[in-house]
């Protein structure tokens, strides 16, 4: 893939990254005070970061 790719297109797989501690990182969204917010999660720690790149 050219280039970076948005929260909103790691959010439906287009990657698949690995965090530090050896799960996958997946994006998740919650809606929450009326705006849609993106964080990063390890599959196998349940750590959360705003980005994937903090949880690599």
């Amino acid at each position: 893939m050219a280039g970076p790719v948005s929260k909103n297109a790691r959010r439906e797989g287009a990657q698949e990254l690995m965090s530090r501690w050896g799960g996958k990182i997946i994006m998740r969204s919650v809606f929450e005070n009326g705006k849609i917010r993106h964080f990063a999660e390890c599959s196998k720690t349940k750590n959360t970061a705003r980005k994937p790149r903090m949880l690599m």
